[in-house]
């Protein structure tokens, strides 16, 4: 069976993470034949999948409008299902293909999508494309209960097309990575207590405030993480006098030897659909300090300390500073992770898979 996942790029983010791993599980343990089709070719990961662009990397879309869906057409027609590994435009495409095409689809959703589309100028236009074609999809995969429950309410999809499978994470690739040694010149940041963001440098992620908590955490350090441009974050830590103790990384293919050296990883973010790095965190034994999705975090703070605000992040590391607290967080993120284990949530997608055939 011939399955094309389809993205705009596989640059630094959460969901192409996540595809290539299902992708790849798929593809050479359950045998299936699995693509990944690209809008244009910009990679930051690496993937043992096939990788098709359908238009290069210096193409716009909105200049090749024809080569683009005259290409999508040529390459979608040679697969058994269509699926999206983002929402909006991949959605939209695969819907699109899938009625052409008279082949099953799948759309996938990674965000509250009042909150994401709050950020877009043309929000109007993607909440009525979402409300008139969502429900042509053979199914729509959530990655949450709130990020389920929030596609149903606000597009009136009906039930039995949408259900909710979590983010896989792979705990052992992670634990393996993260032996890995830091290089020379980025070890002494880690002599100090060091706390970690690791996100898209975009405003809706929370980094200043995660820069402007240090004003009140003397003794730490920060790590940065991540594509974007960081020069704004750069001057704003300057302007508060803690530019000496953030540092970017920028985005690197191995995160978790830095994280895992880190006292925490904070994330204030206004909106996440699951908030992967929150569990890659959890699986090395990092208490996790953030924001988005309040599942994650569990009721009453269970699996970690959700925090927004500045001084709500001061309160949270200065708690984690109570060594009982701090080793309850590092037990508890690890056993929480484990049900989200690669093999386990790979099974779910495939019975999705063969629920539409």
């Amino acid at each position: 069976m011939k399955i094309a996942i389809i993205l705009p790029t596989l640059q630094g983010g959460g969901a192409e993470k996540t595809y290539i791993m299902i992708g790849e599980y798929l593809k050479f343990q359950l045998n299936y034949d699995i693509d990944i089709i690209l809008f244009k070719d910009l990679m930051d990961y690496e993937t043992k999948l096939n990788v098709i662009n359908v238009l290069n990397k210096n193409e716009k879309i909105s200049k090749n409008l024809l080569k683009f869906f005259k290409k999508f057409y040529k390459i979608l027609k040679n697969y058994d299902i269509i699926m999206s590994g983002l929402e909006l435009q991949p959605n939209y495409i695969a819907i699109l293909f899938s009625k052409i095409l008279k082949k099953p689809c799948i759309c996938t959703h990674h965000s509250i999508m009042n909150k994401l589309l709050n950020t877009y100028k043309n929000k109007f236009l993607y909440h009525f494309l979402n409300f008139l074609l969502l429900r042509f999809a053979n199914i729509n995969i959530a990655v949450s209960k709130e990020v389920y429950e929030s596609i149903i309410n606000l597009y009136k999809i009906p039930k039995e097309k949408c259900t909710y499978i979590y983010n896989p994470i792979d705990i052992k690739k992670i634990e393996m990575l993260s032996k890995e040694e830091i290089e020379e010149e980025y070890e002494f940041i880690f002599e100090n207590k060091t706390l970690c963001f690791m996100a898209r440098l975009e405003e809706n992620k929370g980094l200043k405030k995660v820069i402007k908590a240090l004003t009140y955490l003397k003794n730490y350090y920060l790590i940065v993480l991540g594509k974007g441009n960081f020069e704004p974050y750069y001057n704003y830590a300057k302007e508060l006098n803690v530019e000496n103790r953030v540092f970017y990384l920028g985005f690197q293919k191995n995160p978790y030897k830095y994280l895992k050296n880190c006292f925490a990883l904070v994330l204030p973010s206004e909106f996440e659909g699951f908030g992967l790095v929150f569990y890659e965190a959890m699986a090395l034994g990092i208490p996790i300090v953030g924001s988005g999705i309040k599942e994650t975090f569990g009721e009453n703070n269970k699996y970690g300390i959700y925090a927004n605000s500045v001084e709500e992040i001061v309160n949270a590391i200065k708690l984690l500073e109570n060594q009982e607290i701090y080793n309850y967080y590092k037990k508890i993120g690890k056993e929480r992770v484990k049900e989200f284990e690669l093999e386990k949530i790979a099974k779910e997608y495939e019975k999705v898979i063969l629920s539409i055939l």
